[in-house]
């Protein structure tokens, strides 16, 4: 039998970094109950942004390292596909919540065009990636600044 080579070991260090990846976004799934007042709501809008903003960033960390080709098209397509359920299922729960006013409508239509661009682009990257394109990801990479700029000034006005 021969030994493990450094490939052998590069792959198991993305296997595991991958489980590590995982594990931590799934942690970060919450259930949404209702929401009886705006202050509830908007801690629920708090949370759903900085849920949405944390996939961006990593879907800006998989661009970023498609841009420089720094990375294995596999791993990237598991990144970002990883990090677009998490976004898209951070926008379904939060929309599933009725809001108990007009400043709640508000507020969620204020919230809902963000995440509706943050998912987009990390859409758009995940094609990419599954289809092995790192300069069509690479591309995403200024929308999904701008939306992790957009999502964390949302965050910021409701602390």
């Amino acid at each position: 039998m021969t030994e493990p080579g450094p490939r052998s070991a590069t792959r198991r260090a993305l296997l595991v970094l991958l489980a590590a990846f995982a594990v931590v976004l799934a942690a970060c799934v919450q259930p949404v109950g209702p929401a009886r007042t705006f202050d509830s709501y908007e801690h629920k809008a708090k949370h759903t942004a900085e849920t949405a903003l944390s996939a961006v960033q990593t879907g800006r960390l998989g661009a970023q390292a498609a841009k420089r080709d720094d990375t294995f098209a596999p791993f990237l397509a598991v990144l970002v596909s990883n990090a677009e359920d998490e976004a898209s299922s951070a926008q379904t729960t939060f929309d599933s919540v009725q809001p108990p006013n007009d400043r709640s409508d508000n507020l969620r239509d204020d919230l809902d065009p963000l995440l509706t661009r943050a998912v987009d682009a990390l859409s758009q990257a995940r094609i990419a990636a599954r289809r092995a394109d790192f300069d069509e990801v690479a591309k995403q990479e200024p929308k999904l600044a701008k939306s992790a700029r957009e999502l964390d000034r949302f965050v910021e006005e409701h602390r």
